[in-house]
């Protein structure tokens, strides 16, 4: 989306608003566009009359603006059928207003069959009883106008000069009115056709990584349980204290293995099936509460963890999606790190560059071999030996950044340590 489209809609539908319906969004910003249409309409009558020295008009051109305004500040507050109600109201009681004293047969006519067509686009198939009901008002209010004799507006006279070039103005200005409905339609029509087609290209993305978890999953949770099976037998028949320890703290390394991957297996459903939160925060709690958590572990305790944070440092994004990127990001910067180094570090930073805030993790731990570097983010792919991890971390962290319309970039080579680097938008 355009940042001029974004624009226009923020200002119909609101900022940051989500309509959980499709049809009700396009309907939503069908119902903008028209209201759009109307406000330009009303100027150029207004500055019409003017040119050619005609008053009186001017408070109508003024009901429709303000009625036009008040509908876009119903329509971003939600109460869509109230919208439509008021706006085909307007539409039915101007046009009738103008019909019923235009004598002269000048084209205001016309313009209840927009209304009619803009009845149907607006209420659609869901609300079509008032779709029909307001199609056939205008029916009615053509035949009053027409033949009914029924005047509100004193009969006034004009020049034939003008009756010539207020026809044309009338026929050009319900031509483009149709017109733009129709290209409204097909422009949303076509958005709704591409929404399907990356829908139905994501449900067999869906598929398709869902068999490959569920066989991988199952795999990975039989594990750690088959092997706890096996310690609980080696520890009932021994006799030994130390033997029996061993096997205790082999199996407390596996509950944490499964915990791990239950874990993970929580992160990855919530970020598929929960909306996008978008919020303003500080980011440098977060990343202190995630290393607190972290540092203490056993074997980590030698990690030096270093952060180059701004306490005002603030990022636009979902906060609880933004702790799973960095608590798996800071954690496998932590669980690689290289043990035959005297220091063993890890420094997290964050920076604002432009439009987006860039979050680094850097490590000097083992690293990720070149042909590894383009496969770390697919489903349960271990790039290393010494991983004891399920390999759905860092497929997390690409789905997850997805949703919130993140990046990620890696740089990193074999012993020199890996550095991950997050930019969010604002």
């Amino acid at each position: 989306m355009s940042l001029l489209a974004k624009k226009f809609r923020d200002l119909i539908i609101g900022k940051d608003t989500f309509i959980v319906s499709w049809v009700e969004y396009k309907n939503a910003i069908l119902r903008g566009h028209l209201i759009a249409v109307s406000i330009f309409v009303a100027i150029a009558y207004l500055i019409t009359d003017r040119v050619n020295q005609i008053y009186g008009n001017e408070m109508y051109y003024i009901v429709l603006l303000v009625t036009s305004i008040v509908t876009l500040i119903i329509n971003r507050y939600g109460y869509y059928r109230l919208a439509n109600v008021l706006f085909m109201s307007m539409i039915n009681a101007l046009v009738f207003l103008f019909a019923s004293n235009d004598i002269n047969r000048s084209g205001i006519y016309m313009f209840f069959l927009i209304a009619g067509i803009t009845g149907f686009a607006l209420f659609g198939h869901k609300d079509r009883p008032l779709a029909i009901l307001f199609a056939s008002i205008s029916v009615l209010l053509f035949f009053l106008s027409y033949w009914g004799g029924f005047t509100i507006q004193p009969s006034r006279v004009y020049t034939e000069q003008f009756l010539r070039v207020n026809f044309a103005i009338n026929f050009v200005v319900s031509f483009t009115t149709g017109i733009a409905l129709l290209y409204f339609l097909i422009d949303i029509n076509h958005a709704t056709e591409r929404e399907l087609v990356s829908k139905n290209e994501l449900l067999t993305k869906a598929n398709q990584e869902l068999d490959r978890f569920v066989y991988s999953a199952s795999h990975d949770l039989r594990a750690p349980l088959r092997s706890l099976l096996g310690l609980i037998e080696v520890s009932q028949k021994s006799q030994e204290a130390e033997e029996v320890q061993q096997c205790l703290d082999l199996m407390r390394q596996r509950v944490h293995n499964l915990d791990d991957l239950i874990r993970e297996i929580i992160d990855f459903s919530r970020n598929a099936r929960q909306e996008v939160k978008r919020e303003r925060f500080l980011l440098l709690p977060i990343v202190k509460e995630i290393v607190d958590n972290l540092k203490f572990a056993e074997g980590l305790e030698k990690v030096y963890v270093r952060i180059d944070i701004s306490p005002e440092f603030e990022v636009v994004s979902d906060q609880a999606r933004l702790k799973v990127i960095l608590n798996n990001l800071i954690g496998n910067a932590f669980k690689y790190h290289d043990e035959s180094k005297e220091q063993q570090e890890v420094f997290v930073k964050a920076a604002q560059e432009g439009n987006q805030s860039r979050i680094d993790i850097e490590d000097n731990g083992v690293g990720i071999a070149e042909e590894h570097q383009n496969k770390i983010f697919e489903m349960f792919y271990r790039a290393h030996e010494k991983s004891q991890g399920s390999g759905l971390g860092l497929y997390i962290v690409r789905e997850t950044l997805a949703k919130v319309k993140g990046s990620i970039q890696l740089k990193s080579k074999p012993g020199g340590g890996s550095v991950f680097s997050v930019w969010l938008p604002e």
